[in-house]
This record gives structure tokens, C-alpha cells and sequence, in this order.
């Protein structure tokens, strides 16, 4: 149990600094009036972080076996500790979390951040619905945080009613397979799939189908990605922010550990293979491929950027499924360094959409008119994380779709989908540049004035410009580290 609670210490230390601000909030209420929350959310993140490095070193499965920590959980922790002390930082000036509520925001921050780690941890099915169950109940009061707005309410109703029925789903879909394989533990279920040599019941995969719904829905893959428009437009821009980039993650990193410990098995050269009788190679890539044409295409006619934004998130998460075809280090190394850097670039993009509602009032492509003219440093910023999204080279996402489309062309039978990949990356091109059309070949209305930015604002946008720049011309060490952590 003692080894249990060190391999758990990131998760306890949310937990110390979550009670400390649950008990302060309760007992000094005029803190709720400042950003001391807030910086407190930085510094429970910064703590956890400290803690990943220090329990990194235990490995294997803890607590009789419900979670299993290795390098790829170590991966996904810092990647949740940073995406939330990062959200923080951008809602300290953000005018759309009310100075009163920020105290109650940085309570729900932290609390979903703990259940992003469970998912990523889960090593049973049981502690895997304990995740996503805290990470949804806790998202739906997010999505609606602006109580006064009826947009972020229908927000908080949508993702509540897509919740609860993916959810459903993927409850009867566990129950199937606990009466297939008699146990909820991810090895067990392996065991039990290897003991039949390949004949599985049809049910079997109609579970599996049940199963997938509640990771697709985390992640926004088709057919259920119908919420995230919905949603990122109506929540504030802060907790779309978080949207996009952390229960991704966690959907990416629950999946991919539920595929690699129950559904596959190591060969005697370290390569995963599949169990024999399950072939989720050709499912996987009409689902990556019907995610990215359809996140992309509905992109197209949008005029809101949040919406934008979104149906981009759910292109990206078609090209991050590509690594699940394939099954190699390579691919996932890959997914890793996509992660990376599509944490930088779509955090900046988002950020800057914040900025821009906070000094028009609306978030669509008419109010970046001039914006280009108005404030430079903003403009050029936009376009350095709008480029890295559409995969231009010299830029991180250039890199990060370069390795996942050359792992996958190495299977053979995949070639189509590689090449669909980058043709879909030509046509994100257009939505993307209607935004840069507007900050800088379209003149804002009336004298054109020099807007200032923040200087807490300048620094985190040069935080997430920079990597987004540098990772794109010098990515080997990241690669690198990748490696290592999937080798884990």
C-alpha cells in the first residue's frame, strides 16, 4: 500500500492543494475577490509535476492492479498538470470568468485535472468509468460556468445529454465484455481473449463498438464529436481552451492503454500485436479517415472562430488515430509528439480568440478585422499557431503530421489514408487563412490604433509561439524523449 501511495503522489498532491483551496475559500472569502486561486492552481500543478519526476520510478501496476503506472502515464500526467497551470495563467486575464467565481473555477479545474490522471492511469475498467464519470460531471458545470449567458448554458445541457448517453453506452458495453471474459482488469481480459485462439462471439465486437463510444466521445471522434461545436462556443473561452487539449489527451491516453494491455499482445521482438481474431487495424482507419473529412469540411462554411477551432480539434483527432492503425513504437512516439505540440499551437490559437472576446465582445472572424494592423505582436502570433495547425513546414505540426503519416505509409494497405491525411491538411488550409484574411488583407473600420497587450499576456504567448517555432526546425530531443517513455 506504502508503494501504492508513492507511485499515486502527482494525484495526491492535486488532492492536498485541492482541499487547502476548498478550506481557504471557505474560511477566507475574500480571497475569491483577487487571482490568489488561480496562481494556486499554477502552483498545485507545479508541485504534482515535482511529484511525477519523483514517483516516475515506479513502475508496474499499483493498487491490487487498478492502476498501472509506466512511461507513458508519466507522459500523460505532465502533459495534464501543464494544460491546466497553463489555463490558469490564461484565465488570470480573462474577463469571462467573473472575478467572484474564480475561486469556485479553480476548485473545478483542479478536481477534472485529478480525473484526467485516472483515466490515464486506469488499468481496470472500474477505475477507467470512476475517470471519465469525474471528468464529465465536473465538465458539464464548466461548459455552463457563465451562468448568466444562455449560450453557455445550452452548452452545459448538450454535453450533459451526450454525456450521459455515450456514458450508457459504454457502461452496457463493459458489462458485455465482464460477461465474455468474467473480469473488469485489463490483463485478465487479455488472458481470457488469448485462451479462445481468435473465435470471439459477435457480441464480443458489438461490445467493443459500445466501448469505443465512451472513449470517442472524450476525444471527439465520429459519430460522436456532434457536442464539441456546441460547446466550445457556448463554454468561456478558458474552459474551451481546456476542452481541446485535456480530455483529448486523457481520451488518447485511456484508449491507448485499454488497446495496448487488454487487446494486444507483445511479440518476442517488442512489437504489439493484436490478439489473434481482433483486426481493429481497418476500423481504425475509416474511423481516422471519416474524423478528419468530416472535422474539416464542417470547418469550412463556419464564421465563428471558436467553432472554427472546433471542428479543426476534431480533424486533429482523425490525424492522431492514424498512429492507432499502425501499432508500432514508431507510430506511437509519434502520437506523443503530436500531442505535444498540438497542446502549444491549439492553446495559443484559443488564447488569442480570449483576447479578442474580451476586446469586441464576440468571437466571430469579423471581429479579427485589422486585427493584424490594431495589435502586430497578436497577429503574428495567431498566424505562427494557425500555420503549425495547418501543418506548414518549419512549423511543429508540419513535423508532428510528417511523423505520423511516415509511420503509418510504413504498414503496407495504408498508403490511401496517408494520402487522404494530407489532402485534408490543403483544405484546413482555407478555413484557417479566412481568419489571417481578416487580422491582415482587411482594413479594421476607422482610424487604425495601437493596441497594447498585458505583459503576463506577451509572456504566454511567446511561451506557446516559441516551442511552436523551435519544435518544428529542432524536434529530436522531444522524439527522443518520446521514444523513451513509450520504451518505458
Amino acid at each position: 500500500m506504502l508503494m501504492s501511495l508513492k507511485a499515486f503522489l502527482p494525484e495526491l498532491t492535486l488532492v492536498g492543494f485541492l482541499s487547502a483551496l476548498f478550506l481557504l475559500d471557505g474560511f477566507v472569502p475574500k480571497l475569491r475577490e483577487n487571482r490568489f486561486p488561480l496562481v494556486w492552481v499554477m502552483v498545485s500543478c507545479l508541485g504534482a509535476a515535482l511529484a511525477t519526476k519523483a514517483a516516475s520510478n515506479l513502475t508496474g501496476p499499483f493498487f491490487n492492479g487498478m492502476v498501472l503506472s509506466n512511461g507513458l502515464s508519466t507522459f500523460f500526467r505532465y502533459f495534464f498538470f501543464f494544460s491546466c497551470g497553463a489555463t490558469a495563467y490564461l484565465t488570470l486575464s480573462s474577463k469571462e470568468i467573473d472575478s467572484r467565481g474564480r475561486s469556485e473555477f479553480s476548485i473545478l479545474l483542479l478536481c477534472l485535472t485529478f480525473g484526467l490522471s485516472l483515466m490515464a492511469l486506469s488499468n481496470h475498467f472500474l477505475m477507467l468509468y470512476i475517470g471519465i464519470e469525474t471528468v464529465s460531471i465536473i465538465s458539464f458545470v464548466l461548459a455552463g460556468f457563465s451562468r448568466e449567458s444562455l449560450r453557455s448554458n445550452e452548452a452545459s445541457f448538450k454535453y450533459l445529454v451526450y454525456g450521459a448517453v455515450s456514458s450508457g453506452l459504454m457502461i452496457f458495453g463493459i458489462s458485455l465484455i465482464y460477461g465474455y471474459t468474467g473480469t473488469l482488469a485489463y490483463p485478465q481480459i487479455a488472458e481470457a481473449l488469448v485462451k479462445n485462439n481468435g473465435a470471439h462471439p459477435y457480441v464480443f465486437y458489438l461490445a467493443l463498438f459500445l466501448v469505443y463510444a465512451g472513449f470517442a466521445y472524450k476525444i471527439s471522434s465520429f459519430p460522436f464529436h456532434f457536442w464539441t461545436p456546441d460547446v466550445y462556443e457556448g463554454a468561456p473561452t478558458p474552459v474551451a481552451t481546456f476542452f481541446s487539449v485535456g480530455p483529448k489527451a486523457a481520451g488518447f491516453g485511456a484508449l491507448l492503454h485499454f488497446i495496448l494491455t487488454a487487446l494486444s499482445q507483445k511479440d518476442g521482438n517488442g512489437q504489439w500485436t493484436m490478439i489473434p481474431g481482433i483486426q481493429l487495424a481497418p476500423i481504425l482507419a475509416v474511423l481516422s479517415a471519416t474524423t478528419m473529412v468530416v472535422g474539416n469540411l464542417s470547418a469550412i462554411a463556419q464564421t465563428n472562430v471558436k467553432r472554427i477551432l472546433a471542428f479543426s480539434s476534431i480533424a486533429h483527432v482523425g490525424y492522431v488515430l492514424m498512429g492507432f492503425v499502425v501499432m508500432t513504437p514508431a507510430a506511437f512516439s509519434s502520437i506523443i509528439f503530436y500531442l505535444i505540440v498540438y497542446c502549444a499551437m491549439n492553446l495559443g490559437a484559443f488564447w488569442v480568440v480570449g483576447i479578442v472576446t474580451d476586446l469586441q465582445g464576440n468571437d466571430d472572424v469579423s471581429s479579427f478585422r485589422g486585427l493584424g494592423w490594431n495589435m502586430p505582436f497578436l497577429g503574428v502570433c495567431m498566424a505562427i499557431f494557425l500555420f503549425s495547425l495547418t501543418g506548414i513546414p518549419l512549423f511543429s505540426g508540419f513535423i508532428g503530421k510528417f511523423l505520423l503519416f511516415g509511420a503509418l505509409i510504413q504498414v503496407p494497405g495504408y498508403l490511401w489514408l496517408a494520402l487522404l491525411g494530407v489532402l485534408n491538411s490543403v483544405v484546413s488550409l482555407y478555413y484557417y487563412m479566412k481568419i489571417l484574411k481578416a487580422m491582415w488583407l482587411e482594413r479594421p473600420e476607422g482610424e487604425v490604433k495601437a493596441l497594447r497587450l498585458p505583459l503576463t499576456q506577451i509572456v504566454g504567448l511567446l511561451g506557446l509561439a516559441v516551442p511552436t517555432i523551435v519544435l518544428g526546425l529542432f524536434f529530436s530531443p522531444v522524439l527522443e524523449l518520446a521514444q523513451k517513455w513509450v520504451a518505458q
